[in-house]
């Protein structure tokens, strides 16, 4: 059998194992509450990060749509108006939503008819220019309250303008909402005149 000195090692060896093992729990257990803490706020980051794209998305063919209608108002309806409104009409019936085009000259003003623009934005946001199905999305990204949206033109310059605020999806501190602001210059298609 063992000898005294064979069982005290064991011993010391066992009681060794077991204070590793006790201190790997230890760590683990202070390491992995700090980790999930951190890997969650990284998360929430990206989560502000990929609202500001879609957003900044939207914005952008916002822009460029509606940096196409002064050249369709006005060159297709140059000879007669009325040859205009019925092109436009017949396109405005291929498509579903009829956000994506407009007969209205916003363009001749210094500044975007809201109703226009907030169409546009909205349809491009959704798809189906529904205001409600958009609200909706942008309350799952973390917007909080309205969007705001305008648009001026200047030396056939369009600028359009979106602010908003936005929650983090993961706000342990209870921060304030942030204040964004996203820009967007395009030239008017078509006027010679500017």
């Amino acid at each position: 059998m063992m000898g005294k000195e064979a069982k005290e090692k064991m011993n010391s060896f066992k009681e060794s194992l077991l204070r590793e093992r006790a201190s790997v729990t230890l760590e683990a257990a202070i390491i992995l509450p700090i980790f999930c803490f951190l890997f969650m706020a990284l998360n929430g980051v990206f989560f502000v990060f990929s609202a500001q794209n879609q957003v900044m998305h939207t914005l952008v063919q916002t822009a460029n749509s509606l940096s196409l209608d002064p050249y369709w108002n006005e060159k297709t309806g140059v000879e007669n108006p009325n040859v205009s409104i019925i092109l436009q009409n017949f396109e405005r019936s291929i498509t579903q939503d009829k956000s994506f085009s407009s007969t209205e000259s916003w363009h001749k003003n210094e500044t975007v008819s809201s109703g226009v623009l907030e169409d546009r934005f909205y349809s491009y946001f959704t798809g189906d220019g529904n205001k409600l199905s958009a609200y909706t999305k942008l309350k799952k990204l973390g917007v909080v309250g309205n969007m705001e949206l305008s648009g001026t033109v200047n030396n056939g310059d369009l600028t359009l303008v979106a602010k908003y605020k936005m929650k983090f999806w993961f706000n342990l501190f209870k921060t304030e909402p942030l204040d964004l602001s996203q820009k967007v210059k395009v030239h008017l298609w078509g006027l010679e005149d500017y």
